[in-house]
């Protein structure tokens, strides 16, 4: 399993985006109030306050730095690999792997953002999850190694296929994080046809 690139702990602030990730993670963000994280954090409430603004400006930054903080393992598994199947299978196996709960808060929500957080959010997604993928599956385009496709569309599918199994131990049927992405690669490179 991936080493998570942990966020140094002597911080406050990196203390109650810690907590607030880890509460969030187990108990969705309506399940965690501000005052569960500030305990989980060894902080009084006020002190996440001098932090951050409101509930959303906390969420915000939680899901920016989770996709920020899995994003730098994200790219370095994305070039184990000569050819774009190798390097997707790598990718794919190191999201399923890495526990990132930064797609999943994003996806469920639980929180209303303003529009700028929103972007934020959704930037931070982008950069660091989709276009490591898309990257992977323009290069093997180029390369001849995989057929005309409309990389963002082919990225999101992936994606999605890949979610429900992002986080989950064990695994279905007793599979290793890379041998189930190398099943999930293989069914969207070579299909399920005869």
């Amino acid at each position: 399993m991936p080493t998570r690139h942990r966020r140094p702990e002597g911080s406050t602030r990196e203390r109650v985006l810690q907590a607030a990730d880890r509460l969030w993670g187990e108990r969705g963000v309506r399940g965690a109030s501000l005052d569960d994280i500030a305990r989980g954090a060894s902080v009084t409430k006020p002190t996440v306050y001098y932090y951050f603004s409101d509930k959303s400006a906390l969420f915000t930054a939680v899901v920016c730095s989770v996709l920020e903080e899995h994003g730098l393992g994200l790219k370095t598994a994305a070039r184990n690999g000569a050819r774009a199947r190798e390097r997707l299978v790598a990718a794919l196996a190191y999201l399923i792997s890495a526990r990132c709960t930064g797609p999943r808060l994003l996806r469920d929500g639980g929180v209303v953002l303003t529009v700028d957080q929103t972007s934020q959010a959704r930037g931070a997604f982008f950069r660091h999850f989709f276009a490591p993928l898309q990257q992977i599956l323009d290069e093997g385009v180029h390369a001849g190694e995989l057929r005309q496709i409309d990389s963002a569309f082919a990225t999101q599918a992936l994606l999605n296929l890949l979610d429900p199994w992002t986080g989950r131990d064990p695994l279905p049927a007793g599979r290793s994080a890379n041998q189930l992405a190398t099943d999930i690669v293989g069914l969207v490179v070579d299909g399920i046809g005869v």
